[in-house]
């Protein structure tokens, strides 16, 4: 055989060993101490942001957070939080972290009798954590008597790769298990996995919008800049604030 066939058969292998080894690292089960959101009993209303990779202290979805507590609501006011996940949230890793973390605070919330409606907001790699904490939640209520929560979801340029050899996972799977979801993408920036449109919720590109040119915190951040602006413009409340101004990519 020619060296320069072995020297290729060589390369071969060990980008395949190295892919297959990214692979599993990537997606192999997470095993740590998931931090309880410890909501009061009597919560009716819920509404959980979930940051990206590195985003603990991410200034746009702290004005996103902001942003909804200013907003009008009638009845009972919901229980604002902005969950930290900074712990377990290392970028190559935050597909089977989302995962536990989804997992376990379902199975909390899934305590709270009285809820009626939890909204779930996810920029970047938290929106690994949406579907499976609606899919725990809803798995440990089965049976119970009673209406279960509505859930709504909103998608804030989510990555959505399972590992380096399933990049479109999450425009295949996320949204599924909500009952109303929605994703403001954006096309142009380096972020991995999230220009796709996704097949479970009603997704808004907004990488041309005009208003674009007055943020200057990068492609990425700008779906959550113009979900928070959208809110204000919209004059939205609580009870209303999924949907929005721009064009739908898909559904």
């Amino acid at each position: 055989m020619p060296a320069w066939i072995r020297t290729g058969l060589c390369a071969f292998a060990g980008l395949t060993a190295f892919l297959v080894a990214f692979q599993v690292y990537s997606i192999a089960p997470a095993g740590f101490a998931v931090e309880p959101l410890a909501p009061a009993p009597d919560t009716r209303r819920l509404v959980l942001l979930f940051h990206g990779s590195g985003g603990r202290d991410e200034p746009t979805l702290i004005a996103l957070e902001r942003r909804l507590r200013d907003l009008p609501v009638s009845g009972s006011a919901p229980v604002i939080v902005r969950y930290d996940w900074s712990q377990a949230d290392a970028p190559l890793r935050t597909y089977p972290s989302g995962l536990r973390v989804g997992e376990q605070l379902g199975v909390e919330l899934a305590t709270l009798a009285g809820l009626e409606s939890l909204d779930l907001i996810g920029h970047s790699a938290g929106a690994y954590i949406l579907d499976p904490l609606c899919e725990s939640y809803r798995a440990a209520i089965a049976g119970r008597s009673g209406r279960p929560a509505r859930i709504r979801m909103t998608f804030l340029d989510p990555i959505g790769f399972k590992g380096p050899l399933d990049p479109g996972w999450g425009a295949r799977h996320f949204g599924q298990c909500a009952d109303e979801a929605e994703a403001f993408i954006n096309t142009d920036d380096p972020a991995p996995a999230t220009a796709a449109v996704l097949q479970h919720a009603r997704t808004v590109d907004v990488t041309a919008d005009p208003a674009r040119k007055h943020f200057g915190g990068g492609g990425h951040r700008w779906p959550v800049q113009y979900y928070l602006e959208s809110l204000a413009a919209r004059g939205s409340t609580m009870e209303d604030m999924s949907g929005g101004d721009g064009t739908d990519s898909g559904e």
